[in-house]
């Protein structure tokens, strides 16, 4: 079943076709909030928000606009909203929450994703666990406002200094 329809049954009501949309986007939804908040708890606190968000307004929703870009407009926006909020403070993560999200270990020791976060820039951080994730580039340009050349140059030069840094 398409997101458009699980959508259309999560506003009759359906919890079923929440935890299917869910299960669907939360991989997206968190590494959009992490690269916009830099944190795993906060992107945790994003996902949240955004969920209950796509719970309570799926009714809003216009079928057949694209779902994913949908919710992914909706965890962009509230991880930006964070952030503004939590401006002023300075924050540390500790990384409580690994056990939520694995991570696939690398030759110094470190995860991968935690080295693509310390080294690319936040659109190319976006742009590369998006496509982890399975997303064409056509889709990931709709989901940031993106045109679809900028979203493999971003991801292009991601890769190239990922490599850099593994070889390092």
């Amino acid at each position: 079943m398409s997101l458009d329809e699980q959508l259309k049954k999560i506003a009759e009501g359906d919890g079923a076709a929440f935890d299917a949309v869910y299960e669907a986007t939360k991989g997206t939804v968190y590494y959009i909030a992490l690269s916009i908040v830099k944190e795993r708890a906060l992107a945790e606190d994003v996902m949240q928000t955004c969920f209950l968000k796509v719970y309570r307004y799926a009714s809003r929703y216009r079928a057949g606009t694209n779902a994913a870009a949908w919710i992914a407009k909706i965890a962009k926006n509230e991880a930006l909203d964070l952030r503004r909020r939590r401006k002023r403070e300075h924050s540390v993560d500790a990384a409580d929450s690994e056990y939520l999200f694995p991570t696939y270990e690398i030759d110094g020791g470190g995860s991968l994703t935690d080295l693509a976060r310390k080294i690319l820039k936040d659109g190319e951080f976006a742009v590369v666990m998006l496509v982890a994730e399975g997303y064409k580039r056509r889709e990931i340009a709709k989901m940031l406002s993106l045109p679809v050349p900028t979203v493999t140059w971003r991801y292009n030069q991601a890769i190239k200094k990922l490599k850099q840094a593994i070889k390092e």
